[in-house]
C-alpha cells in the first residue's frame, strides 16, 4: 500500500474517532458525512492505483469501527454482477437555530472557588469564572501548567497506532502531532445545565496562550433565568456546581 495513501487514510480515521467538532452537531449526520468523504478518498486512491480492492474493504471497516458501527461481512459474489451497499446512520433533522438574541446586558461575575485538589488532574491545573449576561453565560478558563499529553491521550494514541503500522517515522510523528492538537481542542469543551432544566447551547469561544499556560472562553445561550440557583458545569470528565448570586436582574 502506498505510504502517502496510508498516511492520508490514517489521518481521516483519527479525525473520525474524535466525533463531531462541536457537541451540538447531530452525530448521525456527522457520521454519514464522514463516511461519504472517506469513501470518496478511497475511490480516488483506487483510481490512481494507490490501494487495492482488499485495501478498500479493510479501511472501510476501520472507518465503520471508528464511527461506532460493526464491520461489514463480504457480500456473496454473483457472476457478472457488481454489488454495492447502502449504509444509513438513521440521522434526524437537527433543531432550528435559535433566534438572534437581544442586546446583551451584563448582570454579574461569578468566580469559582473550588479546592485546589479538585482542579489538579492529569490534564493540568484549571481555574475559571462565569460572566452572566441577559442573553448568555460566558465561561472564562485558564489551564496551567500544561498537561503531559502523551499521558492524557494515551488511549487515543494507542487506537491510532495500528493505522500507522509500516509508515516511516517522520509520517508517524506528523500524524501523532495532528491527532494530539485535535484532542487538545476537545479537552477544552465545557457544557452547562442548571437546576431548573434550562438547555444551554454553545455559541462560540476561543483560546490562546504560550509557554506553560493557555487561556480561553466558551459562550452559551440563553442567559440564566432568575429562578435558577445553581449551574452544573461539565469540563472533560469533571463535574462541579457553581452557586449563583441570590439576587439578580431578570435576563
Amino acid at each position: 500500500m502506498d505510504p502517502f495513501a496510508q498516511a492520508h487514510l490514517s489521518e481521516l480515521l483519527s479525525a473520525a474517532r474524535l466525533g463531531p467538532p462541536v457537541p451540538t452537531i447531530d452525530p448521525a449526520k456527522h457520521n454519514a458525512t464522514t463516511l461519504m468523504t472517506f469513501n470518496a478518498a478511497l475511490a480516488a486512491l483506487k483510481g490512481v492505483g494507490a490501494i487495492s480492492d482488499e485495501d478498500m474493504a479493510d479501511w472501510t471497516n476501520r472507518m465503520l469501527v471508528a464511527l461506532g458501527e460493526e464491520p461489514l461481512e463480504p457480500l456473496p459474489e454473483i457472476a457478472g454482477v457488481k454489488r454495492v451497499r447502502l449504509i444509513n446512520f438513521g440521522g434526524k433533522r437537527p433543531p432550528r437555530r435559535p433566534d438572534p438574541p437581544p442586546l446583551s446586558r451584563f448582570i454579574a461575575l461569578v468566580p469559582v472557588n473550588e479546592p485546589t485538589d479538585y482542579w489538579n488532574t492529569a490534564a493540568g491545573s484549571r481555574s475559571s469564572e462565569f460572566e452572566l449576561y441577559s442573553d448568555k453565560v460566558a465561561v472564562n478558563w485558564r489551564l496551567a501548567p500544561m498537561p503531559d499529553y502523551d499521558a492524557v491521550f494515551a488511549a487515543e494514541l494507542a487506537h491510532q497506532e495500528p493505522d500507522l503500522e509500516g509508515l516511516p517515522d517522520d509520517f508517524k510523528k506528523i500524524l501523532r502531532e495532528k491527532l494530539v492538537r485535535g484532542l487538545q481542542m476537545r479537552k477544552r469543551f465545557v457544557t452547562l445545565v442548571d437546576d431548573v432544566g434550562t438547555e444551554y447551547t454553545s455559541t462560540g469561544g476561543g483560546s490562546g496562550g504560550g509557554g506553560d499556560e493557555r487561556r480561553g472562553n466558551s459562550d452559551f445561550a440563553p442567559g440564566v433565568p432568575t429562578e435558577a440557583q445553581r449551574l452544573t458545569v461539565q469540563w472533560d470528565q469533571m463535574e462541579f456546581d457553581v452557586h449563583l448570586p441570590p439576587t439578580r436582574d431578570s435576563p
